[in-house]
């Protein structure tokens, strides 16, 4: 595989190499018969062309072989993963997620791909196919400045979600309740919490933060810490504290960071970890014990900012155990800022 994959012009697969030597991934069956089989697979056209398109002249390098070692770094780099200058922060997330806990299924639906030309998920008992289906967030236009993985599985993940969205719209809740746990699998709880948004107004906002609270912080959780990636939809605003709009990211964790306060440590999809967020929210990427690929924040910054989260119902701690004076600072700071462009009832 290293003969195969690192050239000069891949020198950025040794360390995903390393890495996933490091997670001693190579010792799972499923991971290496899954890399083995890509280095001969019979590519489908369109994955010929757009994997040797973005390949650098003279390099002698295959699209096999492009395809093996985006495979190797993904895994060796799960939290490295990009959209790019996509509206495809789903399909990120979920390939993030496969990487680090389900890297074998990964490697099959890259395969699935890569030769079939299509992705087959299940929605409450039926499958979907994607190349029967068209339409998706980005529209079939995306920036492939991309990493090859990525290149060839986003614009299916990209129409799969769209379209289990459109199946769980006009059910009176939020359609991420069923599209994530169906999209990402088992490590999904099916219990969604969301913010009440109707006409541009906001209710039920303080029950909102508390449960996030009683699920997710140390102090309040009963106990019931994370263990896998949650996904979460965050309300993203600019150095100005205005509101932008709507941004998928996953939890990884939440611990005490090296000052001893209790932060929440994310994957976010779109390249830049570190934005300005206004009102004085900066998400770090480093410097207070983030794991490379994470990005952090203070628990009460992150809680303000979230607009939807996955729980379990068994596993909330006590709700009135959370401090009145937590949760006034979050509403305060929640409606100085992306709160603005809405009406609170």
């Amino acid at each position: 595989m290293m003969r195969l994959t690192i050239h000069p012009a891949t020198s950025w697969i040794i360390y995903g190499f390393q890495q996933m030597l490091e997670r001693m991934l190579l010792a799972r069956p499923e991971v290496s018969d899954g890399l083995t089989k890509l280095i001969n697979l019979d590519l489908c056209p369109s994955v010929q062309q757009v994997t040797k398109k973005q390949l650098p002249r003279g390099t002698g390098i295959t699209a096999n072989a492009a395809i093996v070692g985006g495979g190797i770094a993904m895994l060796g780099q799960p939290l490295g993963v990009g959209q790019g200058n996509n509206p495809t922060c789903q399909g990120a997330r979920g390939l993030s997620l496969w990487g680090l806990h389900d890297p074998g299924y990964l490697l099959q639906l890259l395969t699935s791909a890569a030769r079939d030309d299509t992705v087959e998920f299940l929605f409450e008992g039926l499958p979907i196919f994607s190349k029967d289906i068209g339409g998706g967030v980005a529209e079939g236009r995306f920036d492939l400045k991309l990493d090859p993985v990525s290149r060839i599985l986003v614009p299916h993940l990209d129409r799969i979600y769209d379209e289990m969205m459109r199946r769980a719209a006009l059910r009176g809740e939020d359609p991420h309740k069923w599209v994530n746990p169906a999209l990402y699998g088992r490590w999904v709880p099916n219990s969604l919490t969301s913010i009440n948004f109707v006409n541009q107004t906001v209710s039920g906002y303080e029950d909102f933060l508390r449960l996030f609270y009683a699920t997710h912080h140390p102090l309040y959780d009963g106990g019931h810490d994370l263990v896998y990636p949650n996904p979460v939809g965050l309300l993203i605003t600019n150095v100005h504290g205005v509101f932008l709009g709507y941004h998928a990211v996953s939890i990884q964790r939440v611990a005490e960071d090296d000052e001893g306060k209790i932060r929440v440590y994310f994957f976010n999809p779109n390249n830049e970890g570190r934005q300005n967020w206004g009102k004085g929210v900066e998400p770090s990427v480093v410097g207070h014990l983030e794991i490379p690929g994470e990005s952090s924040l203070p628990f009460e910054h992150f809680a303000a900012h979230i607009y939807a989260f996955h729980h379990n119902q068994m596993e909330v701690g006590d709700l009135k155990a959370v401090p009145s004076e937590i949760i006034t600072e979050g509403i305060t700071h929640a409606k100085e800022s992306w709160g603005q462009a809405f009406t609170w009832l």
